[in-house]
């Protein structure tokens, strides 16, 4: 397949400070056959009006805004699989960015590999001014182990969950063999990449292809109650895909049930302290397990 379309899905919510960047980053890129799915989800500042400013003043016609009333991640990314149109598709948040060869190494390493569906790659963890703060987020904020994502990336994406930021690129394919985003959680990774996992279709490439921002209003980082509610996500996943993994894996994702257990009904400091231990004596046990996987 020569020059293939890349459809470069832009969710929005509350970034007029960061889209510019974002969208000048995907413009920017070496691989120029791309179109841009920009899906506002019901922003309340003026990041529409940014949007819709940027693509008059540079006249894209690659670039297309949409917008809709407030529905949420999974919703807004599976829209705009939907709308795209490409054979490849890449997924950049708006207050993130892309390096100038992002699209082109990753859909590359695809191209190269033609029994996988999808690929990662590192990313470059910056803060709210765009400075580098460490230039591997994968190693910064999980300890990730370069040698077993090539190698063995079930064990160590199951294990030690490190995808950061928009280095995700899929054949559009992908979707009809594992399905579309889960609508009915609020955080769709873990769900996503573990269908993923479970057919070992996923690449890694030893590269930081994106800018992940770290701020405080990331989703992921706000009040504990927000945490609780993601780790509450994050168990349900968990659980809910357990039975396509074996052995070690199978009984790792299962003992979040305790997790749920912790996290069930009204929210409780307590629960939340012995919630903490259970996970650390977890991510202990998941090292000590991946030491010994190549």
């Amino acid at each position: 397949m020569k020059n293939p379309l890349v459809s470069v899905i832009v969710p929005v919510y509350n970034h007029q400070q960061y889209i510019v960047e974002c969208l000048d980053s995907i413009f920017e890129q070496s691989y120029k056959n791309i179109e841009v799915i920009i899906i506002d989800d019901g922003s309340n500042d003026d990041s529409v009006k940014v949007i819709n400013e940027y693509i008059s003043d540079k006249q894209l016609n690659i670039f297309k805004l949409y917008t809709q009333s407030n529905q949420g991640v999974c919703k807004t990314l599976n829209r705009g699989v939907t709308l795209a149109k490409g054979d490849f598709i890449t997924i950049c948040a708006s207050d993130d960015i892309l390096v100038s060869d992002s699209i082109s190494a990753r859909l590359d390493y695809l191209v190269n590999n033609e029994d996988l569906l999808g690929v990662i790659g590192d990313a470059l963890l910056i803060d709210s001014d765009s400075n580098i703060v460490d230039s591997s987020a994968m190693q910064k904020l999980y300890r990730a182990n370069y040698n077993r994502l090539v190698h063995n990336i079930v064990y160590e994406q199951v294990l030690n969950w490190s995808v950061v930021g928009p280095t995700f690129m899929c054949k559009k394919c992908l979707y009809d063999v594992i399905g579309l985003y889960d609508e009915k959680l609020l955080v769709e990774d873990r769900d996503f990449y573990l269908r993923l996992l479970a057919i070992n279709k996923l690449g890694f490439i030893e590269k930081s292809v994106a800018g992940y921002r770290i701020h405080l209003n990331n989703t992921s980082r706000k009040s504990i109650k927000s945490i609780a509610n993601v780790l509450n996500q994050v168990a349900i996943s968990n659980i809910n895909h357990a039975e396509k993994f074996k052995g070690i894996l199978n009984v790792f994702l299962k003992s979040h049930k305790i997790d749920l257990y912790l996290l069930k009904g009204e929210f409780n400091y307590v629960r939340f302290y012995i919630l903490f231990c259970v996970r650390a004596f977890r991510k202990l046990s998941a090292r000590f397990i991946l030491c010994f996987q190549s």
